[in-house]
């Protein structure tokens, strides 16, 4: 019971990380982008620049920030994702970053903090 929750929680974050892009211009181009060694929560366009967002979703800070658990072996998987992406898309002369957007879930709704060039890329 306690993963499904988390995993409803975790969607929901997205759900707001979606909206929260979406009302700052983003253009949303993937969600839930899986390559069979990674994945990439929500690939945006805005500015003619690729971004690829990693969502980390919280109901507290007992085990530290969302950022914070965007570690180097996630930041790894996540470029390798990107580099697929890219690859299959024909984007190799496209600029791109690399986001993370942390969701607060707090007093029945969420705060979110967008994190631009949160972390290089790193190679897979």
């Amino acid at each position: 019971m306690k993963a499904e929750r988390r995993k409803r929680l975790g969607a929901r974050g997205e759900d707001a990380a979606a909206r929260h892009l979406i009302e700052r211009g983003y253009t949303l181009l993937e969600r839930n982008y899986r390559i069979p060694s990674g994945e990439v929560d929500i690939i945006a366009e805005k500015a003619q620049t690729l971004v690829f967002v990693e969502v980390k979703t919280r109901s507290s800070l007992r085990f530290g920030t969302p950022a914070e658990a965007v570690d180097i072996r996630k930041q790894r998987r996540i470029c390798g994702a990107a580099l697929q992406y890219v690859s299959d898309n024909a984007a190799g002369d496209t600029p791109a970053r690399f986001d993370v957007i942390e969701v607060f879930a707090e007093n029945g709704g969420f705060r979110v903090r967008h994190i631009t060039d949160a972390f290089s890329f790193e190679a897979p």
